[in-house]
């Protein structure tokens, strides 16, 4: 007998669950009818940029050193010791030593030394 209740009781739960979820759907539907929907705003037209993607473009040059400090690199040459004039490059590059040692080959090719006086 405690079984038969159990089911009905369960019946009327699932019953009412039902009623309520359809009730509940009907009244949303009929509160969506009165409410006007804003039509929303078209998003800004994108300014173009001179970048492309995420991407930020490279400094065209980025080995390029400061007037003084080439100098300073071309007499570090002049005078043999090479190892520091990379070690001075390779600071002011952040530490990369093979573009230093490219720096300083292209400055240690090109003009002659300005021996300072």
């Amino acid at each position: 007998m405690s079984l038969m209740f159990m089911l009905f009781a369960l019946m009327g739960a699932v019953i009412v669950l039902g009623g309520g979820s359809y009730a509940l759907r009907r009244v949303l539907a009929h509160m969506e009818e009165r409410v006007p929907v804003a039509e929303p705003e078209p998003p800004p037209e994108p300014v173009p940029d001179s970048q492309v993607g995420g991407y930020v473009p490279a400094p065209r040059n980025s080995d390029e050193l400061p007037e003084e400090l080439r100098t300073r690199v071309r007499n570090l040459l002049a005078l043999g010791r090479d190892d520091e004039a990379v070690r001075l490059v390779r600071v002011r590059l952040d530490g990369d030593e093979g573009r230093a040692r490219r720096a300083v080959r292209r400055l240690g090719g090109g003009g002659r030394p300005a021996l300072e006086p």
